[in-house]
C-alpha cells in the first residue's frame, strides 16, 4: 500500500519538475524567443507514454475501489477519471503539434503556447486534487488485500525516465535533469 502511494507521489513530483521545464520553454516562446521544441516534445512524449498509459490507469483502479468504499467521493472521483481522459487528449494534441513544428510545419506560436499552457495548468490542478483528496483517502480506506489485488491487476512499473533503467528515448531529457541537479536545483 505505502509503496504504491509513495511511487505516485514521486511520480507527481517528477511530473511537476517536467512541467516546470515546459513553463520555462513557454516563457521563452511568449517572450518571442526560440523555445527548445525538441525538449518540449520529449517531455510530452513521456507524459503521453508514461503518465497516460501506466500511471493514470492504475489510479483509475484505485479510484474505483475508493468510490466503492466511500460513495460520497463519487463525484470528485468521476471528475478525476474524466480529467485523465482529457489530459491524454491534450497531451496527444501537444505531441502532434510539437512534432509538426519539428518536422517543418508552420504552427502559430500562440496556438502551441495556448495548448501547452492549458496542459500544464490542467495537469498541475489535477495532481493537486489527487494529492489533497483521493490519495490520502485511499491510504485510509483500502486494505492490504485491496493493494495486493490492485498490484495484481496493474503491476508497479519502472519509470522510463526517472526509474532504474536508462531508456534511449529519454537520453536528452535525462541529461537536462542531471544538469539541473548538478547546479543545485
Amino acid at each position: 500500500m505505502q509503496y504504491t502511494l509513495m511511487l505516485w507521489h514521486a511520480d507527481h513530483l517528477n511530473f511537476d519538475r517536467l512541467l516546470t521545464y515546459l513553463d520555462a520553454e513557454l516563457r521563452r516562446l511568449h517572450e518571442g524567443g526560440e523555445p527548445d521544441y525538441a525538449l518540449m516534445l520529449d517531455i510530452m512524449y513521456y507524459m503521453t507514454h508514461y503518465a497516460d498509459v501506466l500511471h493514470h490507469p492504475k489510479e483509475d483502479v484505485v479510484f474505483a475501489r475508493v468510490k466503492a468504499r466511500e460513495p460520497a467521493l463519487g463525484a470528485p472521483i468521476d471528475d478525476l477519471t474524466r480529467q485523465h481522459a482529457r489530459l491524454r487528449e491534450m497531451g496527444e494534441t501537444m505531441v502532434r503539434e510539437l512534432s509538426d513544428v519539428l518536422n517543418g510545419s508552420i504552427e502559430p506560436r500562440e496556438q502551441v503556447e495556448r495548448a501547452a499552457r492549458r496542459y500544464v495548468d490542467a495537469m498541475r490542478a489535477h495532481m493537486r486534487a489527487e494529492e489533497a483528496t483521493i490519495l490520502p483517502r485511499a491510504e485510509r480506506l483500502l486494505s492490504d488485500r485491496d493493494w495486493i489485488e490492485i498490484d495484481a491487476a496493474i503491476a508497479n512499473f519502472d519509470d522510463p525516465l526517472f526509474g532504474s533503467k536508462e531508456h534511449d528515448r529519454y537520453t536528452r531529457l535525462r541529461q537536462q535533469i542531471d544538469a539541473e541537479r548538478g547546479h543545485g536545483t
